[in-house]
């Protein structure tokens, strides 16, 4: 199951705060990683997905469309 993850927030995660922090983990791999911050996790996200997106392009991901362009909004 490729770019699937689980999340794990802990107990100080604070949304409302803007605080996160956990262990994140990918499915696919087992690679594991805690994070203090949402920026460490969307770091850790996006290397994993860099990483599959570049090992095998072949089996795409059909996932639903965006609505909209992020840059237009």
């Amino acid at each position: 199951m490729r770019c699937a993850f689980v999340v794990r927030l802990g107990r100080t995660t604070k949304p409302d705060e803007g605080r996160f922090e956990g262990l994140v983990e990918e499915v696919d791999t087992g690679k594991e990683r805690s994070f203090c911050s949402k920026e460490e996790l969307l770091k850790f996200l996006g290397e994993c997905f860099a990483t599959a997106m570049g090992a095998d392009t072949e089996g795409e991901i059909a996932l639903p469309e965006c609505a909209g362009n992020p840059e237009e909004n």
